[in-house]
């Protein structure tokens, strides 16, 4: 009997606290093919982990100031928030952003940063933006969206065991009209930029939802074009909404650190909208609107963002190592 005790004594040392019945399986490992014929790089998980790619398409014209503020102060706050989910999401950015055509703008079209997991890359990006120029009233519009649908390196995660878990999203961003489509004050009624229901067509081909969002500049054709865009990609349409706000107490409220207030606020202060007289900007609900887009993507690859109820220790947590203590008090009586 003593060295059937002894015995296990040991098994039970050699046990951990919390040890679980559950076998352990390996990560599947993922294999990378080349496409000869897309010239694209083609990811094959078993199980693979939800994806999200994600292109801002950017109106960066003079007007732009306060909504393209709000990109930059809370980019890194939707980044994590969207990858705080169960199972936490694959997240790639892009960004697009466009002016006008000659003679109307004469430093850039458009600009890119191609799809990347590189955060850090993409806010030094978005940071460099600046508002300026943009000549007469409609933008470039058709063009950067052009450039989203086309030439970002959009890819899909093939999965042989389950459908393709991968979101692909535009969030178009501007306040003007593209050309040609009647827009008030427009120098190329016919003879520049894109046709945007081709834009559309070619989207739905690569199955990427547009989201589309106007700024207070936007007349009801431009409105008419935006909402059209998001409602036949299965996006959806959103005009921002506005406020002045005290500039120190927008960013507190908004929780960021002590450190990214004062950062924020000392970059706003430079920015035309800002208010000497009151301390004041106009901030918007693009941050709001784009979370919550973004979020309710991931939810329907199945991602999770209900809050972690805390972890509660009961006897039955660790139920093998209490199985053998049970076992060894009976045979200590029995002895």
């Amino acid at each position: 009997m003593k060295n059937m005790i002894a015995a296990l004594l040991m098994v039970l040392a050699i046990i951990p606290t919390g040890f679980a019945l559950d076998s352990v399986t390996s990560v599947p490992t993922c294999t990378v093919t080349y496409d000869p014929i897309t010239q694209q790089e083609i990811t094959t998980c078993p199980n693979p982990v939800p994806r999200i790619d994600v292109v801002f398409v950017i109106d960066s014209t003079g007007s732009m100031q306060d909504e393209i503020r709000t990109v930059q102060t809370h980019l890194t706050k939707i980044i994590k928030e969207i990858k705080s989910g169960q199972p936490s999401p694959d997240l790639r950015v892009g960004i697009v952003t466009y002016r006008d055509h000659p003679s109307e703008e004469q430093e850039y079209l458009w600009r890119k940063l191609d799809l990347t997991y590189g955060m850090d890359t993409v806010l030094n990006y978005i940071w460099d933006i600046e508002a300026s120029g943009g000549g007469d009233l409609p933008e470039a519009v058709t063009d950067g969206l052009n450039v989203a649908i086309n030439d970002m390196g959009w890819g899909t995660v093939q999965n042989q065991y389950a459908p393709i878990n991968t979101k692909q999203l535009i969030f178009l961003i501007g306040d003007a009209a593209p050309h040609g489509v009647g827009a008030n004050g427009d120098n190329h009624p016919q003879d520049i930029g894109y046709n945007y229901k081709d834009l559309i067509e070619q989207a739905n081909m690569k199955d990427i939802t547009i989201y589309t969002v106007s700024g207070s500049g936007i007349d009801s054709v431009g409105i008419k074009v935006f909402q059209d865009i998001a409602l036949r990609t299965g996006g959806q349409y959103t005009h921002l909404s506005y406020m002045r706000e005290s500039v120190e107490d927008y960013y507190v409220s908004e929780g960021f650190s002590q450190t990214e207030v004062a950062q924020y606020v000392e970059a706003a202060k430079d920015d035309a909208d800002y208010d000497r007289a009151t301390n004041s900007i106009l901030t918007n609900s693009l941050g709001v609107f784009t979370q919550k887009a973004m979020a309710a993507e991931a939810q329907e690859l199945g991602v999770d963002y209900t809050p972690e109820a805390p972890e509660e220790t009961t006897p039955n947590d660790d139920s093998f190592g209490s199985f053998l203590r049970s076992i060894l008090t009976k045979l200590a009586f029995w002895r």
